[in-house]
């Protein structure tokens, strides 16, 4: 599908002429039950006025915070700032006052006002806080005269504030041409057309949420059905009741949306369901785990999901969004790897049990590049071989807000072979293989014993398995001395609610430890059990092992049993 206009917002007033009563967005405020809705021309009136509001106070191109947590008022602020060329930054609501992120990010940001609502009051500064004396604007009061979209294509549509999974958040520059050149390379990557029906509750502030289910609508004039994150997380059977109620053909989410649904949708629960009418399941964000596409099929195959519709992807937010995916309609690709040749770079399988299943994500379209790269020399490898993934294409977005050397050294890496291009370094690990991505971790996480590479979900995947007490998804595998060659690896891990209560802590720090010693030849320094809920994490869901390992170092977690050990490498 190809476009001619020059914003997502004037993809939206085109919409409006030519089909102004059909629906773009439905709310599922509880999860289950129709609340609001809005056609293309209310949404486009709606955000003209927003628009006219914004530019008879000054804010054109000046950066905007959207503290919103519901998604049509959302929408609804973010297309008022593309219409009247502000610069809106989402951010995730807090449920306090005003955290010390939305503090960084409006100093980072020079955030020139806040657009809310009345529910977000709790979120509202004192007099004490960065943003104190910044305008704070509540949504339903705004009223201006109408402005028709007044970006152009190289101007700044938004900034994209990373999780900060690795470090503190950075503000990521995206213009109107990397939106739509990201939404067709979405869009053709999927086979995705107006007839498509999108179902999403990922949160909307962030950059698969946005681009993906709410964006990607308005690029191909198609139907979505929101529903809050929270919805989905208090009751996961919501989300795939929604599929099958309403005919979603497009819907997704990261690797432990699939887990939480087999762990927590009985049999009997999914006989219910007709997931037929689901074409394509993407799965990205984190790594893509074949154990979890083959329990989901097998829960859902009943009700009709097909394995074939599952949808491995690749991306970032420093690529807007989306880098690479599968064929669509074609199952995903699996490749066995031995943990001795991913230990040393090198993607081969040695035929035993013990290999790992790397589930592929696909290739790069509409002229974006994908290399491999070895992270220090700056050499392309050839296939099969581990290095950092490196991006090259329209879509990848501009660089840093306010930091133009982060920028240079992230953003406009070179190689000696293809001069003149420039290359974003993802940080992320994978290889090549009969042209297929994969992607084996990422480089500031990597864990490096003794010369060995070990990448710590592949650790916290098998510390989960260990034992039936330990919450899932909830681990986090750290060094707790990098400088040292030796490595000493602390495994923290979350219990279940009823583990907290009732595990023997030292039996379960045993089966850790057997665990990691007979797949990985490795004795870990320390095992750390946790309280339910209390592993640090992005808004997003990502481990933040950075803050893990501090607060490790420092005796900040809520503890029920900490053993120690001297480090060493089983033989």
């Amino acid at each position: 599908m190809s476009v001619d206009y020059l914003s997502i917002a004037h993809g939206l007033s085109r919409h409006a002429e030519l089909k102004p009563h059909s629906i773009i967005y439905r709310l599922l405020e509880n999860g289950e039950s129709e609340t609001a809705r809005r056609t293309f021309a209310e949404l486009d009136q709606r955000a003209g006025c927003i628009a006219g509001w914004l530019r008879e106070r000054g804010y054109v191109r000046q950066r905007v915070m959207l503290l919103l947590s519901n998604p049509l008022l959302f929408v609804e602020a973010f297309l008022g700032c593309l219409y009247a060329a502000a610069i809106p930054v989402p951010v995730a609501v807090s449920r306090q006052r005003v955290s010390a992120t939305l503090e960084e990010i409006a100093r980072d940001a020079g955030i020139c006002c806040v657009l809310s609502s009345e529910k977000e009051v709790l979120c509202r500064p004192d007099n004490h806080s960065a943003l104190g004396t910044v305008p704070w604007y509540e949504l339903e009061t705004i009223e201006g005269d109408w402005l028709a979209p007044q970006a152009h294509s190289d101007d700044i549509a938004f900034i994209q504030y990373t999780s900060g999974s690795t470090g503190s958040p950075k503000g990521v520059v995206v213009s109107h041409r990397n939106i739509l050149a990201n939404e067709a390379m979405i869009a053709a990557g999927m086979r995705l057309d107006a007839r498509s029906r999108i179902i999403g509750w990922l949160p909307h502030y962030h950059d698969m949420g946005l681009i993906g289910n709410i964006l990607q609508p308005l690029y191909l004039g198609a139907e979505c059905l929101l529903m809050p994150p929270a919805s989905f997380i208090q009751k996961p059977l919501r989300w795939l009741r929604a599929i099958s109620d309403h005919h979603g053909s497009v819907s997704g989410g990261p690797d432990f949306a699939y887990r939480l649904c087999v762990d927590k949708i009985s049999a009997e629960q999914a006989a219910e369901l007709d997931l037929s009418c689901w074409q394509v399941a993407f799965s990205g964000a984190e790594p893509v785990r074949a154990d979890t596409l083959d329990r989901f099929s097998e829960r859902f195959g009943p009700a009709g999901f097909r394995r074939a519709a599952f949808y491995p992807c690749y991306g970032m937010a420093e690529g807007t969004l989306f880098i690479s995916g599968i064929e669509q309609g074609q199952p995903p690709h699996y490749k066995p790897v031995s943990p001795e040749a991913l230990a040393r770079g090198h993607s081969k399988a040695s035929g035993n049990e013990g290999d790992l299943r790397l589930v592929g994500c696909g290739f790069s379209r509409f002229g974006t590049e994908i290399a491999i790269v070895d992270p220090e020399q700056g050499k392309p490898l050839e296939d099969g071989r581990i290095g950092e993934i490196w991006v090259s294409g329209t879509a990848v977005a501009e660089g840093y807000h306010g930091k133009p050397e982060l920028s240079a050294a992230t953003f406009a890496a070179s190689l000696p072979h293809r001069p003149g291009r420039r290359f974003l370094r993802t940080g992320d690990l994978g290889f090549v293989h009969q042209g297929q991505l994969y992607v084996t971790g990422r480089l500031k996480d990597l864990l490096i014993v003794r010369g060995r590479n070990l990448y710590p979900q592949d650790l916290e995947d098998c510390a989960q398995r260990s034992n039936p007490w330990l919450s899932p998804n909830g681990g986090a595998a750290v060094d707790l001395d990098p400088l040292q060659a030796e490595g000493r690896i602390a495994l923290i891990h979350e219990l279940s609610r009823e583990g907290w209560r009732r595990a023997d802590p030292i039996r379960v720090s045993e089966d850790i430890r057997a665990a990691i010693a007979g797949e990985f030849g490795l004795a870990l320094a320390q095992v750390v059990l946790i309280r339910p809920g209390s592993l640090p994490r992005t808004s997003s869901g990502k481990v933040r092992r950075t803050v893990c390992r501090r607060m490790v170092l420092d005796g900040g977690f809520a503890v029920l049993d900490s053993s120690s050990r001297q480090t060493e490498a089983v033989q």
